[in-house]
């Protein structure tokens, strides 16, 4: 693994535009408190003009700039103990192997990569390497999800059967014109499968794989996936997804989202257990309902505006441990972790073809979006009932096949979307 030298965590960026955004703030509160500094930036041509002044600024603090990510490895990797690659999806594998080929350490952002494969090969090359990799997944980087998954470990709260997710989170036009891989299938010959469970709320997939795994540093391990996907906007992927997902642990994983409801709300989760109910916030706010009456609070941990970059920092000063206990103190998202959320996307597209709903039910949104009547109410009811969409009876539904994820390393196998 790439050392790292006594004093603050030296870290380069990949990227300006957007969720490069984010990394670059972050890491100037870290740098603030004296735990990392800004070493080298990538700005490709087309971030030149756009960020003109903040780059002027970044130079003029002592940030080498690099016009690509081939120049800064070639030139910086020596001096660098971590690189964020906050990019899009159709470059995190391509990227994070050239990382690891030139022997840095990587924070890659979520999800992982658009298909299963293209993690293993990510997998595969920082094994190779014998450099440390974590993805930016916002929930492993929080204290309060590692406590929780050690108290479902131990049998706490009883035996875990289940665990609930829901999303409704409207965008728009604005949203998937973004960039050029936005609701896509693929771009090229990189599979993307874009989508609120694969993007925006691939957050939730993750968290809810990992409090289903047997162990406190690991994930649950797919077995298989039935899912129905739909869209309403005009795009090649989905915008609306239920999905269950049934593991080798015996921890049921159901997760109803769209980008397509009336109206917006926070995720939220369910864990159903033989003893209680445990209602999870995205904020980490944890509510106990024992079926034999009792009522437990955990209050929610304040929210860091660094997450996962500030984690990922923490991690590589601390030697990048890998052992389970080493997650109370760093946090961090191993790609073995990730690779479960990935693992559940390609198997709900090979579950699933894209069903247009229907244009009879379209509404406007919020802020100007295409909203389906009744769909944010579909959600809450797929939520609470851990149902799909067609088992709750909508006419517009179409249930999904049952594919088997055993040995899974491939995709697309059962069906080829698109």
């Amino acid at each position: 693994m790439g050392g790292h030298q006594n004093g603050p965590v030296r870290v380069a960026i990949v990227g300006m535009g957007g969720f490069a955004g984010f990394h670059r703030r972050a890491l100037t509160s870290v740098a603030g408190e004296g735990r990392a500094i800004h070493v080298a930036q990538v700005a490709p041509p087309s971030d030149q003009e756009p960020f003109a002044d903040e780059l002027a600024g970044l130079n003029k603090s002592g940030v080498v700039i690099h016009d690509s990510l081939r120049k800064l490895l070639a030139v910086e990797r020596d001096h660098i103990d971590l690189l964020c690659i906050p990019t899009g999806i159709p470059l995190h594998r391509s990227m994070v192997i050239a990382a690891c080929e030139a022997g840095v350490n990587v924070l890659v952002e979520k999800p992982a990569a658009g298909s299963i494969q293209d993690v293993d090969a990510m997998i595969a090359a920082r094994d190779r390497s014998g450099n440390a990799c974590a993805v930016g997944f916002q929930h492993l980087y929080q204290a309060s999800t590692h406590r929780l998954k050690r108290w479902l470990v131990e049998g706490r709260f009883g035996q875990l059967q289940r665990i609930r997710g829901l999303g409704c989170w409207p965008r728009g036009h604005d949203y998937f014109s973004r960039n050029g891989w936005a609701g896509e299938l693929a771009t090229g010959d990189t599979w993307i499968l874009d989508g609120p469970h694969n993007n925006a709320l691939a957050h939730s997939v993750n968290l809810m794989g990992f409090l289903a795994g047997a162990t406190l540093g690991s994930a649950a391990q797919p077995a298989t996936v039935t899912a129905e996907l739909y869209r309403a906007n005009p795009i090649h992927a989905a915008d609306t997804v239920c999905l269950r997902t049934t593991t080798r642990e015996q921890v049921d994983i159901c997760f109803a989202v769209s980008h397509a409801t009336e109206a917006e709300s926070t995720p939220a989760f369910g864990l159903d257990t033989d003893q209680a109910t445990l209602d999870l916030g995205f904020d980490g706010g944890l509510s106990v309902r024992w079926h034999d009456g009792r009522d437990e609070v955990e209050e929610a941990e304040a929210q860091q505006n660094e997450r996962s970059v500030g984690g990922a920092i923490d991690w590589i000063a601390a030697g990048a441990p890998l052992d389970a206990d080493a997650l109370a103190s760093t946090p961090h998202c191993s790609l073995e972790v990730a690779r479960t959320q990935t693992l559940i996307a390609c198997g709900s597209y090979e579950s699933s073809a894209i069903h247009d709903l229907p244009k009879a039910l379209h509404r406007e949104g919020p802020k100007g979006e295409i909203a389906i009547e009744g769909m944010t109410a579909a959600i809450d009811a797929s939520f609470r009932e851990g149902k799909l969409f067609s088992e709750l009876g909508h006419d517009w539904a179409h249930a999904g096949d049952t594919v088997s994820m055993k040995n899974y390393g491939y995709f697309p196998t059962f069906r080829v979307p698109g």
